[in-house]
Order: structure tokens, then C-alpha cells, then sequence
């Protein structure tokens, strides 16, 4: 009986045993099925499901960015043609002399290229028109006293005998700009002959070469005008005029595009900056007599 009794018990644990497994696999089962229905799990959804609903509204705004960049494209053809046009009608506003008076002169043959020439005489020019009248005061003319500022030994700064010295505040400008600099740089005559000659021959070479002879009565702008008008000459950007009228050089003064200036005093830089120039017979005949 006692042996009986051992085997239900033994009976009894296995069979409670199996039960118990299967409740606590459940459990288990249940848990991962709530830890898989974590936050972390609905942020993925949602992620996953938000691109559907965005692909919908980045279509329609790639839509739109289309056309915006399609009708930004017209407006740009559109600028660009604007600006073709511009362009041709300043080639139309080009002076071409050609036909009107041939040049039969020793002056526009120079047919030789000194580009160096006309660079020199350039900066010579430029130079030429610096006044120097610039000036600072050195330590010895500022204001201010000579004692010395502390001893020379013993306060373990650097030595100093002046306040006025370059390196203090007030003191006076070290290698400064002195007065009456002169700034001129020499230029040989052959130099400066044969940079004028080139100059007269680009000029020649595209037909912006006038000769004319312009004379007024009197002082009047809107004269001047008129005879350059007269001329298809009045849109040019740079005029330049060569006379000794003085009318002339009165109506010139408040134009923008005509400069007026003597034969004597030509200088290179207007000539290669000039899109006309305008010369009489005389001024060739000067001109001419430079060679000789």
C-alpha cells in the first residue's frame, strides 16, 4: 500500500507538472506579443504609413515645383532674347566712317603694334595727375611732450624715451606720405610718337575715324547735339572731338559721351578709350608734321 501511494504521488507531480509548462508558455507567449505592441512598434506604423499618405502631397509639389521652374525657364528665354536684342542695336549704334572721306595720310599706315608703348604712356598719364599734395606729421611735428615716460631700468617694461613715438597712441606716423611727392614717370618722345601712331591706326582700322570740321556761333549745346545727330553719332558712348574752337569746348561741357580737346594735348588714353574721333584737316596736317 505504502508503494501504491509513492507512485499516485509521482503520478500526481507529473501529471501537474506538464500544466504548469503550458500555462507559463502562454504567459510567454503573451508577453512578446505585448512587447511586439510597444510604442517602438506604433512609431514604425505610423512611419510606414505616412509615406503613403506624403507620396500623395510630394507629387502634387513636384507638380507645382515643375511648372514654377517651367515658367521660370520661359521668363529666362525670354530675358536672354531681351538681351540679344540690346546687344544688337549698341552693334547697329557702332560708328562705321568707311564710306564717307577716305584717309589719305601718312598717320593711319603705322600699321606696326606697340602695345607696350601705349600701356607706358598710359600710366604716365594716369601718373601725371597726381597732385602729391598729401602730408602727415612725423614724430618730431606732433603735439605732445619729450619727457621721458618712466625710467629706463627697473620696471620691467620695455625702454621708451618719447610718447610721440610711432608705437604709442598720438605719436606721429612712421615713413608717412611727404609733401610735394612727385609722381611723373618720363617717357621717351619716340616712345609716346610711336604710341600715338598705333593708337591712330586701331582707330583707323575700324572705321571710327571722322574728318570733319566743327564750328559754331555761339556757345550752344543743343547745336552740338544736333550736328552729331546729323552724323548717326549722338548714341556713342565716347566722342572725341579734336578743335580749338572755343564754342565747342563750351557746348561739350555737359555732355556725357563728347570730350573736347586740343591736338596738342592728345592723349593716348582717350584715344584707345574713344569709340569716334573727329579730326579736321588742320590736325592731320600737325599730326603728319610729328613724323617728319
Amino acid at each position: 500500500m505504502v508503494e501504491v501511494k509513492k507512485t499516485t504521488k509521482t503520478k500526481s507531480t507529473e501529471e501537474k507538472a506538464p500544466k504548469i509548462t503550458k500555462a507559463t508558455k502562454e504567459k510567454t507567449s503573451d508577453k512578446t506579443a505585448l512587447k511586439a505592441k510597444t510604442p517602438k512598434t506604433k512609431v514604425s506604423d505610423k512611419a510606414e504609413s505616412t509615406p503613403k499618405k506624403a507620396s500623395v502631397k510630394t507629387s502634387a509639389k513636384a507638380e507645382k515645383i515643375n511648372v514654377e521652374k517651367t515658367e521660370k525657364v520661359e521668363k529666362v528665354n525670354v530675358e536672354k532674347v531681351s538681351i540679344k536684342r540690346e546687344s544688337s542695336s549698341k552693334d547697329v549704334q557702332k560708328a562705321d566712317f568707311s564710306n564717307i572721306k577716305e584717309l589719305n595720310s601718312k598717320i593711319f599706315e603705322f600699321e606696326k603694334n606697340y602695345d607696350q608703348a601705349i600701356f607706358d604712356c598710359i600710366l604716365s598719364e594716369r601718373a601725371s595727375r597726381r597732385q602729391g599734395t598729401h602730408k602727415v606729421k612725423n614724430r618730431a611735428e606732433v603735439s605732445g611732450t619729450g619727457k621721458k615716460p618712466w625710467k629706463q631700468k627697473g620696471t620691467g617694461k620695455a625702454r621708451a624715451g618719447s610718447l610721440r613715438n610711432p608705437i604709442f597712441v598720438g605719436g606721429g606716423r612712421a615713413f608717412g606720405p611727404s609733401v610735394n611727392r612727385n609722381y611723373k614717370i618720363s617717357i621717351n618722345k619716340k616712345v609716346r610718337l610711336n604710341a600715338l601712331m598705333a593708337s591712330l591706326f586701331a582707330l583707323a582700322k575700324s572705321n571710327s575715324v571722322l574728318l570733319k570740321t566743327f564750328s559754331l556761333e555761339k556757345p550752344s549745346t543743343k547745336d552740338l547735339v544736333e550736328e552729331l545727330r546729323k552724323i548717326n553719332a549722338s548714341n556713342l558712348k565716347r566722342i572725341l572731338l579734336v578743335s580749338d574752337d572755343k564754342n565747342i569746348f563750351l557746348s561739350a561741357r555737359n555732355l556725357k559721351n563728347v570730350k573736347v580737346t586740343k591736338v596738342t594735348s592728345l592723349m593716348i588714353e582717350d584715344l584707345v578709350a574713344a569709340d569716334l574721333l573727329i579730326l579736321s584737316n588742320e590736325n592731320i596736317k600737325y599730326l603728319e608734321g610729328l613724323i617728319k
